[in-house]
């Protein structure tokens, strides 16, 4: 028999928290290894789960088998804010289209283009396959990593995955590193830009 909850207590760092059934005041005990796969992000205090329960040793209950409600996924959606166009946006699209004016004026040569998609394609999957491995408890991708994929072009496939995924979004230190790749393409970008517009 599956049961509805809400998460009450969690501790990302450790992976486990707390699950308190509706209608009842008993503390279930929830693990990171029993949200079911297919879940791309973790559980936060204020999630509505269904899951099912089993006795450990000691007599104490155990969440299995764990899920995101549906109804709890359809509220978020609904919820979620109209998106805006930011500044972000604007670098991204000022950045392909001086890539494309330089491939264009023969700057650059043709494979730039298709290189910075692929590269930021691989960026996003090694953010999926990281978040994925977060939530498994697996072996992580090392944010060294992540962080030479974006400095190498590879950070518009980088912010996409922070912003789609919520993934390495509000680790503080992990972002002021991203945003300093970001302004090492964006000063690429300006010191391209007048060589660029001069031969158009």
């Amino acid at each position: 028999m599956r049961l509805q909850g809400r998460v009450v207590e969690w501790h990302d760092d450790r992976g486990y928290g707390f699950v308190v059934t509706h209608a009842a005041e008993r503390r279930i005990f929830l693990h990171m290894k029993q949200v079911v796969r297919g879940h791309l992000r973790r559980p936060k205090v204020g999630d509505i789960v269904t899951y099912q329960v089993t006795l450990d040793e000691r007599g104490r209950a155990r969440a299995l088998a764990v899920r995101f409600a549906s109804q709890a996924r359809r509220h978020a959606v609904r919820r979620s804010p109209t998106p805006r166009v930011g500044w972000v946006e604007v670098v991204l699209a000022g950045f392909g289209a001086v890539l494309g004016l330089a491939v264009w004026t023969g700057r650059l040569p043709w494979f730039v283009i298709p290189a910075v998609i692929g590269l930021s394609a691989v960026t996003f999957l090694f953010y999926m396959g990281d978040k994925r491995a977060a939530i498994r408890d697996d072996r992580r991708t090392p944010e060294n990593t992540l962080h030479v994929l974006a400095l190498c072009g590879g950070w518009p496939g980088a912010w996409m995955a922070q912003k789609h995924l919520r993934h390495k979004s509000s680790k503080a230190s992990f972002r002021r590193l991203f945003w300093l790749t970001v302004a090492i393409n964006v000063c690429v970008l300006l010191w391209l830009a007048p060589h660029v517009l001069a031969r158009v």
